[in-house]
């Protein structure tokens, strides 16, 4: 694992936000990825991937397929993703394929304190932006 990532983890060893959720940390290693699985556990069911290049740190999380979109939705749900992407601190809407995701990149000379703020922000934006794209969506 490179030293980036490496400083990740360590930043979010036994971290817990104010309410006291803590953040879990899984590193995968291979001859081709180094990446972090970082998961708050009042929300494990969004992981935040954690990644590094040489100059940033990029956190992504999946939030939801284009097949949970209502039929006659998808233009509106991306209209209101970019109009929210500026109110949404440290972090972005994005679509990968037929994944819809948030995500936050920050410099690989960031403080651990830093890091920790936006691993913390990220897993809030989890929560509202799903609230807020939920009118798209169908049940299932």
């Amino acid at each position: 694992m490179n030293k980036s990532l490496e400083k990740v983890q360590a930043a979010l060893a036994g971290y817990s936000a104010e309410e006291g959720d803590l953040f879990n940390v899984t590193a995968t290693d291979t001859d081709d990825m180094s990446m972090l699985t970082v998961i708050r556990e009042d929300i494990e069911e969004f992981a935040i991937l954690v990644t590094a290049s040489d100059t940033q740190l990029l956190f992504n999380v999946a939030l939801f397929d284009s097949a949970q979109v209502i039929d006659g939705q998808l233009a509106s749900l991306n209209e209101m993703m970019l109009t929210l992407n500026i109110a949404m601190p440290l972090s972005s809407f994005a679509l990968t394929g037929d994944i819809y995701s948030i995500f936050g990149a920050m410099s690989v000379n960031s403080e651990p304190s830093q890091i920790q703020e936006e691993v913390l922000v990220l897993s809030e934006n989890i929560m509202d932006a799903l609230e807020v794209c939920q009118q798209f969506l169908t049940k299932a």
